[in-house]
């Protein structure tokens, strides 16, 4: 029998409006490719084309990131399976704070830059909706 499981730590799950799920190749060729506007790859194309289609990924983190990210299209769900992160949210009345562990779950609100300050290493389920994401150096 095969197997039909999908490692979230290697690959992405698209999310779509009528509520299938298309495997998408995960890396950093995948978010060069969204953030292009040209991707090449047919998932991707696909995530790109809807508001309302989500990424769901599983996100490993061993350390501080390196830039800040927007997602003007929706939205983005942040639930820690293990380790511990502060969220900084850069909002109208300045920056917030947002300390993630194991359990914990946050709703970066739509437009919303932000990056994050890792305690120990995590792994953290992302649900994004991914269309026009921008990052920008922290």
């Amino acid at each position: 029998m095969a197997d039909d499981t999908i490692d979230l730590l290697k690959n992405y799950l698209l999310l779509e409006p009528d509520g299938a799920a298309v495997l998408l190749p995960g890396g950093g060729d995948f978010w060069s490719q969204l953030m292009s506007g040209n991707a090449t790859d047919p998932g991707i194309r696909r995530l790109m084309g809807s508001e309302h289609r989500r990424l769901l990924s599983a996100l490993p983190m061993g350390a501080d990131w390196t830039n800040w990210e927007m997602h003007p299209a929706g939205d983005e769900v942040l639930f820690m399976l293990e380790g511990k992160a502060t969220f900084l949210l850069d909002l109208p009345d300045g920056l917030r704070e947002v300390a993630l562990s194991p359990g914990r779950l946050l709703v970066i609100p739509k437009g919303v830059w932000h990056t994050a300050k890792v305690s120990e290493p995590t792994r953290l389920l992302a649900i994004t909706a991914g269309q026009g994401t921008q990052h920008r150096p922290a």
